[in-house]
């Protein structure tokens, strides 16, 4: 009678075991998962993943947390690996439960949420400390400021304003009381012109000038400026360039301009007291006039932007031309006339095709 019951019973004993097994792997996965991964030729290592706080947001404000941890997977799927390390395909996330903590600095360890069964994760760090205080918030009147090299760079600033001019500043109630000023800081490298707008963040300092955690409604603000820039007046001379016919001699050039404002920082114009100004002379045979450009560098200003200069020729007399195949050197002098700067080239030939001569005594 013993032996046909428990033949009866069978079934439903394996039956038993079966369902008993799938709970125990059910329950003790990441345990299975974690085994079988030591053996594992399939990991992949995550830089910078997001840490996800759960709390209060309407009661607390959290800050002093490192907001990234490094992750390390292993499985042996490897299709289910590759899709957990592409950030645009993860399930998974790593999160930091503070439901439950009351104000004060707390060491928090984090988990993962939403991990395959089949995938083991190890973090760097473990664990994060994080600061819980009472939100509150204020209004404040944002003060724009210039930094980085103004006087260095001789910038002078004649006016700055924010738009908007107030802002909202959320943070924990002892963060709240240490605000010293909000600023909108402007580097002094981004001041390109006399006038203009630049876009910038929104900083809460203490007394001592430290940034402080908040939240900003808005982030940035748009910041004006006037700039007033240093400038001299500078010489213009004439410089030859280019080829000299063989019939001219020299050239005279009188610039209508003998003088140019150029504006910008100290470091830029205070080396600079006289501009030469190119003019090419190539095959003019008349005298002419001509509009040429004042070059000057970038991040300085010139007025005026272009001169007109006069080249007038100066012709070799027959009786000391040269021969065909002559080269020329030629010297500049320059000297100021009443209604310019003239310039004179004067040309001194070598003759390289020549007879040679014989010169007798009697």
């Amino acid at each position: 009678m013993m032996i046909k019951f428990k033949k009866s019973n069978l079934p439903y004993l394996l039956i038993s075991l079966l369902f008993s097994l799938m709970l125990f792997f059910n329950v003790n996965s990441q345990n299975v998962s974690q085994f079988f991964s030591s053996n594992s030729t399939y990991q992949e290592a995550l830089q910078n993943v997001p840490v996800t706080l759960e709390y209060d947001s309407d009661e607390y404000f959290v800050h002093g947390f490192d907001t990234t941890v490094s992750v390390r997977l292993s499985s042996a799927n490897r299709i289910q690996l590759d899709r957990e390390a592409d950030e645009d395909t993860r399930t998974f996330s790593v999160v930091a439960d503070l439901n439950g903590l009351s104000t004060g600095t707390h060491e928090v360890k984090l988990q993962t949420r939403n991990l395959q069964s089949s995938i083991y994760a190890s973090m760097e760090p473990q664990t994060i400390s994080v600061t819980i205080e009472k939100k509150e918030t204020k209004s404040f009147e944002v003060t724009p400021v210039v930094s980085n090299g103004v006087e260095e760079n001789g910038i002078q600033v004649d006016s700055l304003a924010t738009d908007p001019s107030m802002i909202e500043i959320t943070t924990g109630e002892e963060t709240m009381q240490q605000i010293s000023q909000v600023i909108a800081s402007v580097d002094a490298t981004q001041l390109v012109g006399e006038e203009d707008t630049v876009r910038t963040q929104v900083q809460a300092l203490n007394a001592n000038g430290e940034a402080l955690p908040i939240q900003a409604n808005p982030q940035t603000v748009t910041v004006s400026f006037k700039v007033e820039r240093s400038s001299k007046q500078v010489a213009l001379e004439p410089k030859q360039e280019g080829t000299v016919p063989a019939s001219v001699q020299r050239y005279t050039i009188e610039l209508d301009q003998t003088l140019a404002t150029i504006r910008g920082t100290s470091a830029t114009i205070d080396g600079i007291d006289t501009i030469e100004v190119p003019v090419n002379i190539s095959n003019i045979t008349e005298p002419v006039s001509r509009q040429v450009d004042i070059p000057i560098d970038n991040g300085i200003e010139i007025n005026p932007v272009a001169t007109t200069a006069r080249i007038t020729p100066v012709f070799r007399s027959s009786d000391s031309s040269s021969s065909k195949g002559s080269s020329t050197t030629t010297s500049q002098t320059t000297s100021s006339t009443t209604k310019g700067t003239t310039t004179s080239i004067t040309t001194e030939e070598t003759t390289t095709n020549s007879e040679s001569t014989t010169a007798s005594t009697n």
